[in-house]
Order: C-alpha cells, then sequence, then structure tokens
C-alpha cells in the first residue's frame, strides 16, 4: 500500500507546483521596473514585460534615453524547491528597430510577493555582469496622455532636388494618426520639419510603430509605392528622441513628448 500512495504523494506535489507556477505566470503579467548604479556611478533604470509566453527588456538612462534592447521568449520552471524564471530565444540591440538573435539563455531564481519580483540574476553560469539580487517593482498603468511627436529632423535624405514628406504612427491600439501638408515641399538634405502631431490616449513605456515616406511628387508620398520608405518603432517617455538610418544617404531623428 505504500507505493501507490508515494506515487499519488509525487503526483500531487507536481501538479501543485505546476499550478504555482501557472498563477504566476498571469500574476507577472505586465511591466517592471528596477533602479541600478554602474561601477562608475551612472544611475540607470532597467524595465521588463512579460506578455504571456514573450518578454520585452530595456535599459534606459537617467535621461530616460533607452540604450538596450533585448526581446525573446519567457517561461517559468521548477527547479527543485525553487521557482525560476527562464529567458531564451533572445534577440537584443541598442535600439528595438536593430536587434540581432543572440545565443544567451538565463535562468534566475525567483520570488513573487504582491507588486514586488525578486530575481537572483545572473547566477545560472559564469558571465560579464555581476551575480545579483534584482528586485523588480510593478510599474503602475499611469493616467493617459498625449503624445506629441514635435518634429523629424533630417540629417541626410536620399533625394535630389524638391522632395515631400508623409509620416504615419500607429498606437499600441491601432489607432493611426498621420502627419502630411498638401504641396508642402523640401528642396535640402538637413531640415527639420516642425511635425507637431498629436497622438491621445498614450503613456509612458507605450509602444508606437510608425512609417516614413519621402517622394519626389506630392500625390505619392503617401501611396503605397513611394521613393523611399522606411519603418521603425520607439518607446515613448515623457521627452524623448531616437535616430534612424534607413539607407547609406537617409539619417533623421524623431522627437516626442507627452502632455
Amino acid at each position: 500500500m505504500k507505493a501507490p500512495l508515494l506515487y499519488f504523494t509525487v503526483a500531487a506535489s507536481l501538479l501543485f507546483a505546476a499550478t504555482l507556477v501557472a498563477d504566476d505566470a498571469q500574476l507577472l503579467a505586465g511591466k517592471w521596473s528596477v533602479k541600478k548604479v554602474n561601477d562608475e556611478g551612472q544611475k540607470y533604470t532597467q524595465f521588463v514585460e512579460i506578455k504571456q509566453d514573450k518578454f520585452d527588456f530595456q535599459i534606459a538612462g537617467e535621461d530616460d534615453q533607452v540604450g538596450f534592447v533585448a526581446k525573446g521568449d519567457f517561461k517559468l520552471e521548477k527547479l527543485g524547491p525553487f521557482k525560476a524564471a527562464h529567458f531564451f530565444h533572445i534577440k537584443a540591440g541598442q535600439s528595438a528597430s536593430n536587434l540581432e538573435d543572440s545565443d544567451e539563455e538565463y535562468v534566475s531564481i525567483y520570488r513573487l510577493d504582491g507588486d514586488t519580483w525578486m530575481l537572483a540574476s545572473y547566477f545560472d553560469k559564469e558571465r560579464e555582469q555581476k551575480p545579483a539580487l534584482e528586485v523588480y517593482q510593478r510599474v503602475k498603468s499611469p493616467t493617459a496622455q498625449t503624445l506629441v511627436i514635435d518634429e523629424i529632423e533630417m540629417a541626410d535624405v536620399p533625394q535630389g532636388a524638391t522632395w515631400f514628406v508623409c509620416f504615419d504612427v500607429k498606437t499600441p491600439d491601432g489607432a493611426s494618426h498621420r502627419y502630411h501638408v498638401d504641396g508642402k515641399e523640401y528642396d535640402k538634405k538637413r531640415v527639420t520639419i516642425p511635425v507637431a502631431l498629436e497622438v491621445p490616449k498614450m503613456s509612458a513605456g507605450k509602444k508606437c510603430t510608425f512609417t516614413l515616406q519621402l517622394d519626389d511628387i506630392d500625390d505619392d508620398a503617401c501611396g503605397d509605392e513611394p521613393d523611399n520608405r522606411s519603418t521603425g518603432e520607439f518607446t515613448v517617455n515623457e521627452r524623448g528622441s531616437q535616430s534612424y538610418k534607413p539607407e547609406d544617404n537617409w539619417r533623421y531623428t524623431i522627437r516626442w513628448h507627452l502632455k
């Protein structure tokens, strides 16, 4: 009679552990942050956002400028008596528009206590990063604000003489907003375009995707086959900017703020 009882006990324990991990997966959904200081005394913030079996990771400096981005797959596991977060199939880079595949995987023992997520990071193997206990706090959903795309500064354009611009931005909920001024032409390689495009229902931490198009014919600037098209994304903060280089002779910077 002891053997069946033992099997039942083991099975029940495994089922209970799986239930705990599944519960944690639901509780971890959302965005988390931890403030840190590097060896040079510079302050920065790490953000990790969990969406089902995916994660987005960012490092931002004191000026809120994002300097490192990683994303990939995410799952929770039981390692003996411990619960572990497994980050794998990772792509990383200096911006969301410039990610490369990484062979690295990270496994961190964790403890979840309400809005506090404690991770024992970089203990899984020998790494450049020092092992650390990272205490993340849940990022509360902020009050909706209006995103203002202030300007697009062209440092170089792939157009020769006169050209026209069309800029579309899409929010996480799928809403699209466009900047295009009929008949407004440009004839310089370096120019700052005062966009002043307002996008409602936005807040810090949300991501926007965009399409920027150039053409020497005004009617074609917002069409399906422009002379030049660039796509990308950026993460909204209180006031920020991000630069892009879609072609060798095309460089530009988008600037924005929340109000």
